[in-house]
C-alpha cells in the first residue's frame, strides 16, 4: 500500500515481481509497463457525505455545510475524513471550519489533533500535518521542488509541458517527466500538464513561492507580455497563471513585482482579458497606497490603466488628464510613457467627438516619439493608426491613408506581415478606403486582415467570427452590400 516510488529507483520491485503470485500495489506513481487502473476521487457527493457521517455524528444536520466543505477540499477522501473528525472532536463549528478552509486551504491553522489510521499506522496530528505528510513534497530533490513551486501557479486545466519548460528555461524534460512518473504532476490531453488542486494548495504552502525564488518564471512571463506585436495561442493559460501569481505569491521584491504587473496589464488589455485586468488594477492600487513604493510614473501609469478600464468616457478622460498632469517634466526616461498618455487622452477625446483636442494630444504624442527616437517602438503603431483614423474623420483621409501605408511597410520590414499589428493596420486602411468610396481596395485590405486573424486565432473560432461581423457592420454602415457577398463566399 502507498508504494510511491519509481521502477528505476526501487531495488526491490524487480524481486517482488518475480514472486509466483499476483501482486496489487496502490501508488500515486506511474508504472507504464504494468497493468494499472486509475483511481480518481469519488464522484458522488452522497458517498462522500456518508464517509463524513462515519466520523461526524451531526453530519445530517449540517449536510449543506458539509457539501461546501467537500467542494472546498476538492472531494479528496482523506481531507473529507479529516474535516469530519475535526468537527466531531475539535473546537471549530462547521461554518467556522468551512470559512477557514476557504481562506487557508491546506495550511489550515487548527491546533486540535486528529487521530487516524492510515497504511496500517495510527497517528495523531493536526489537519495540516496529516495532509502535508500524505504528499511529502519535502522529500523531493531541490530541482523537483523548484518545478513544483512554479507549477503551483499553472491553471488546473493545464499548460503545454513544452511551453512550461520554456518558461523555466529547462534544458530538457527529464525532471518534469520524473515528477509525472512519481504522480505529483498530472498529464492532460494534448501534452498538457497540471497539478491536482489539492497538490497545488500543498505546493504553495510547502514550497513558499515568492517573487525572488520564482524569478525565472516571472521574467519569462514578463518578457512574453512585452512582445506586444506577437500573439500566442495559449494566452488564456498565460493570463490564468498571472492571476494565480497575483493571488498566491509572496511579494518579497516589490520593485520587480511592480514591473511585472505593469507589463502584464497591457497584454491582457490587448486580448480583452477583463478579469485579469481588474485583479491587476486592484493589486497596483493597493501597493501604490504606500508612498515608499513606486514613483510618479508608476502612479501615472495606474491612472492610465484605470482610464483604459473605465466604461464612461468622461470619467476616463478625467483619469487620463490626471495622469498627463503627473508627468510635469518629460525626460528620456519617461518620454515613452508621456507619449502614450497623450495618445490615449487623444483617443478618448475622439470618442467624445472633441476632434481638435484629440488631434492636439495625438500630435503631441507622436512628436514625443520622434523627438526621443522612439518611433520604431510598438507603441507608435496604435498611435499612428488612431491618428490616421482621426485625420479621416476630419476630412483629411488621404493624409491618414499615407501614414498607414508607411506604417505597414515598417511593420512588414521590422516584424512580419502576418502579425497582429499588421492586421490592425490593414483593417484601419480598409476602413479609410471604404469611407472614401474605394470599395475594391477596402475589400483587399479587409481580406488581408481577416486572413491574418484566421491564422492567429485558429483555436478561437468565435474571435474570428466576431472579426467577420465587425467588418460586415463596417460595410453595412457604409451602405455597401459587397461585404455580405464576400463574407458569404468566405464562409
Amino acid at each position: 500500500d502507498n508504494f510511491n516510488t519509481t521502477a528505476s529507483q526501487d531495488s526491490t520491485l524487480s524481486v517482488v515481481m518475480k514472486y509466483r503470485c499476483r501482486m496489487l500495489f496502490t501508488t500515486r506513481s506511474r508504472f507504464d509497463n504494468y497493468d494499472s487502473m486509475e483511481v480518481t476521487e469519488i464522484a458522488g457527493k452522497q458517498a462522500l457525505l456518508s464517509i463524513a457521517g462515519c466520523f461526524f455524528s451531526d453530519a445530517e444536520k449540517y449536510q449543506s455545510v458539509l457539501e461546501q466543505i467537500i467542494d472546498t477540499v476538492h472531494s479528496h477522501t482523506l481531507a473529507v475524513e479529516l474535516a469530519a473528525r475535526l468537527l466531531e472532536t475539535g473546537i471549530l463549528e462547521p461554518m467556522d471550519l468551512l470559512e477557514k478552509l476557504k481562506e487557508e486551504k491546506t495550511s489550515l491553522d487548527a491546533d486540535d489533533k486528529i487521530g487516524i489510521t492510515k497504511d496500517g499506522q495510527s497517528r495523531k496530528a493536526t489537519y495540516y500535518d496529516h495532509i502535508h505528510t500524505l504528499f511529502s513534497l519535502y522529500q523531493l530533490a531541490g530541482d523537483e521542488q523548484d518545478i513544483m513551486r512554479s507549477m503551483a501557479f499553472v491553471p488546473t486545466t493545464g499548460i503545454s509541458s513544452r511551453v512550461f519548460a520554456g518558461w523555466l528555461m529547462l534544458r530538457n524534460m527529464n525532471t518534469i517527466n520524473d515528477l509525472v512518473e512519481k504522480g505529483f504532476i498530472q498529464t492532460k490531453s494534448c501534452h498538457s500538464i497540471a497539478l491536482h488542486p489539492m497538490i497545488q494548495e500543498v505546493a504553495i504552502t510547502e514550497t513558499k513561492p515568492s517573487v525572488r525564488n520564482c524569478h525565472t518564471l516571472l521574467n519569462s512571463l514578463q518578457e512574453l507580455c512585452l512582445r506586444h506585436g506577437e500573439e500566442v495561442s495559449y494566452y488564456k493559460q498565460l493570463f490564468q497563471t498571472v492571476n494565480n501569481i497575483v493571488t498566491s505569491i509572496e511579494k518579497d521584491d516589490t520593485a520587480s513585482y511592480l514591473r511585472f504587473l505593469e507589463d502584464s496589464f497591457p497584454y491582457m488589455q490587448k486580448y480583452g482579458y477583463e478579469s485579469g485586468m481588474e485583479l491587476i488594477l486592484t493589486e497596483l492600487a493597493s501597493m501604490l497606497k504606500d508612498n515608499t513604493i513606486g514613483s510618479v510614473s508608476d502612479r501615472a501609469l495606474l491612472l492610465d490603466f484605470r482610464a483604459a478600464n473605465e466604461k464612461k468616457p468622461e470619467k476616463a478622460i478625467k483619469l487620463e488628464k490626471e495622469a498627463v498632469t503627473l508627468i510635469s517634466e518629460v525626460t528620456a526616461e519617461n518620454a515613452l510613457l508621456a507619449a502614450n498618455l497623450h495618445a490615449n487622452l487623444g483617443g478618448l477625446y475622439k470618442q467624445t467627438s472633441k476632434l481638435e483636442l484629440a488631434k492636439q494630444h495625438m500630435e503631441t504624442g507622436i512628436h514625443l516619439l520622434e523627438q526621443y527616437g522612439l518611433a520604431p517602438y510598438h507603441d507608435s503603431i496604435p498611435q499612428i493608426t488612431n491618428y490616421a483614423v482621426l485625420l479621416t474623420d476630419m476630412g483629411e483621409s488621404y493624409l491618414g491613408l499615407s501614414a498607414l501605408q508607411r506604417l505597414s511597410r515598417v511593420i512588414k520590414e521590422s516584424n512580419s506581415d502576418v502579425s497582429g499589428d499588421y492586421a490592425v493596420v490593414q483593417e484601419a486602411m480598409g476602413n479609410i478606403c471604404l469611407s472614401i468610396g474605394d470599395v475594391l481596395q477596402a475589400t483587399t485590405h479587409f481580406k488581408n486582415a481577416l486572413a491574418i486573424y484566421e491564422v492567429l486565432f485558429d483555436a478561437e473560432p468565435e474571435l474570428i467570427e466576431e472579426k467577420k461581423q465587425d467588418i460586415l457592420e463596417t460595410y453595412t454602415q457604409a451602405g455597401v452590400q459587397l461585404g455580405r457577398q464576400w463574407l458569404d463566399a468566405k464562409n
